[in-house]
């Protein structure tokens, strides 16, 4: 049983299950398309057919109804599933965060004064197939309540964290990088490695204990 579908056991309110589990399954899958047009756009120089900023309203529209249907959950049960709805919670600002960094990625492509290829991007795509990957594990390690699976995508983040340091500071010692380069570049794999973040703090819902979400996928010394 995934967490979704336990947030509201042994109630009578089977259609706020119903509610929730859908509007977060959608503002995922918005937010992993809006991820992949704006990395297309930074890192395969591809046209911007998409318009992000639409699909972050429907993100965020989805993020007030089911901050709308806990809160009318608690109304009728103070008491009942508490732990369960603060998790419910952080789960959509998760959701609702990676559609915002969606959207920077492609800013930050704005911001480039040549097209983004050669050998210092090629790691940058890299990590961007492996934030992919993570969205599509979400389906069984966080919707499907796969403990194993939801492990999965937290190590994979904190793979990716050491990789994404190491790639910043590899660009430090870059003396032929313009600086337009190195913003662009530098930007680029820190947003990279946030969306992971937000991937793995949406799966250590499953498998910890309300106090320890999070801490598991935070950025080193930082407290983002």
């Amino acid at each position: 049983m995934g967490i979704l579908d336990s947030i509201f056991r042994d109630n009578n309110f089977p259609p706020l299950v119903s509610e929730a589990s859908d509007e977060i399954h959608a503002m995922v899958k918005t937010g992993r398309n809006m991820f992949a047009s704006a990395t297309g756009y930074l890192l395969e120089n591809e046209v911007l057919e998409d318009d992000l900023g639409k699909m972050d309203e429907l993100i965020n529209n989805g993020e007030q109804r089911i901050r709308l249907v806990v809160f009318e959950h608690l109304s009728l049960n103070p008491e009942q599933d508490l732990i369960y709805c603060l998790k419910l919670i952080s789960i959509v600002n998760e959701a609702e965060r990676i559609g915002d960094l969606a959207k920077s990625i492609a800013k930050v492509a704005d911001l480039a004064k040549q097209p983004r290829m050669g050998r210092l991007v090629m790691p940058l795509r890299e990590f961007r197939n492996t934030v992919l990957q993570m969205f599509m594990r979400l389906e069984e390690g966080f919707f499907g309540g796969n403990e194993d699976e939801a492990q999965l995508i937290m190590l994979t983040h904190q793979s990716l964290k050491k990789k994404v340091a190491a790639y910043i500071a590899r660009l430090a010692d870059e003396e032929e990088l313009t600086g337009n380069e190195g913003v662009v570049y530098a930007l680029s794999a820190r947003m990279l490695n946030r969306v992971s973040a937000h991937i793995a703090n949406m799966a250590s819902t499953v498998v910890s204990p309300i106090d320890q979400i999070r801490r598991t996928a935070a950025w080193p010394e930082d407290d983002e």
